[in-house]
């Protein structure tokens, strides 16, 4: 466990806001036996944040507890200062009860944001790279980080994602409805940025774009910028195209970064057809 005040004093004059909203979040746990975790985590956690750095914490809270301590949960934030606003909801949604946890977005009067999670203490936690544990007298958060792995049903799933959007593309291009299009564009990039990722030996790929850029080589394909387009059928057609590409060449990458090997699937070939048809 990280020393609370040395790594709060560690933090950047441009962090000075949102330093404040943590020390009290660490407050609040020392103050309530119930809470027995504070992490912060994302930019903050990885030493990158910046003044426009959100707060991504999680806190966890003792099982038998956790229906009891969540209306209490607005007011850790509220000591912190005025808030401007905030939306709290159990995810995921339909989940076993025992399974759920609280997510709250709050945006404070000084413009700070917060993303809170709060949790059961859960035995099957998996630490992660980017994570800060600032109160754990338990020890509940492992001491080893555990980095997540991909498969090659996840590069499948990623891939045909892609592929079928693209698909889409070509069909709301040739209607002229171009919102659609774009719309379908954009998600196909997402799982593109996935795959690349795999390929490119990224940590925690299933984050793609995200992942990509917290990587200190930020390893971003020559070609990634010519699939994006503005509302216009032409552009989107070439936009989609140029995903097709990428698709078809980092697909076997990164297969073979996690020593599988799988052909590019008909599909591929047929979505770029059916585009320079569009």
């Amino acid at each position: 466990m990280t020393e609370p005040e040395a790594w709060l004093a560690s933090l950047p004059p441009a962090l000075d806001a949102q330093r404040h909203v943590i020390d009290f979040l660490i407050d609040a746990a020392r103050k309530d036996a119930r809470i027995r975790v504070v992490v912060v985590g994302c930019s903050i956690g990885r030493g990158v944040g910046d003044a426009l750095s959100d707060v991504d914490a999680l806190i966890g809270v003792r099982a038998e507890a956790f229906d009891a301590l969540l209306p209490a949960t607005r007011g850790w934030l509220a000591a912190a200062g005025p808030l401007l606003d905030a939306h709290q909801m159990l995810l995921p949604d339909g989940a076993p009860p025992d399974r759920q946890y609280q997510s709250t977005y709050a945006q404070y009067a000084s413009g700070v944001e917060v993303d809170l999670v709060v949790s059961r203490v859960r035995e099957d936690w998996r630490r992660r790279a980017d994570w800060i544990v600032l109160h754990d007298p338990d020890s509940s958060v492992p001491a080893e980080v555990t980095r997540s792995s991909q498969t090659a049903d996840d590069v499948r799933r990623w891939g045909y994602a892609a592929l079928t959007r693209l698909c889409a593309v070509a069909k709301y291009a040739t209607r002229g409805a171009v919102w659609e299009a774009h719309s379908c564009l954009e998600l196909a990039r997402a799982d593109l940025w996935r795959i690349w990722a795999v390929a490119e030996r990224v940590a925690d790929a299933q984050y793609g774009l995200t992942a990509v850029f917290d990587d200190h080589r930020q390893p971003v394909p020559e070609t990634m910028a010519r699939t994006v387009a503005p509302l216009e059928r032409s552009a989107l057609v070439k936009a989609a195209i140029a995903c097709c590409d990428l698709v078809t060449v980092s697909w076997p990458r990164a297969m073979a970064a996690i020593g599988a090997s799988d052909p590019i699937p008909p599909l591929a070939a047929r979505a770029r057809e059916r585009l320079v048809a569009a």
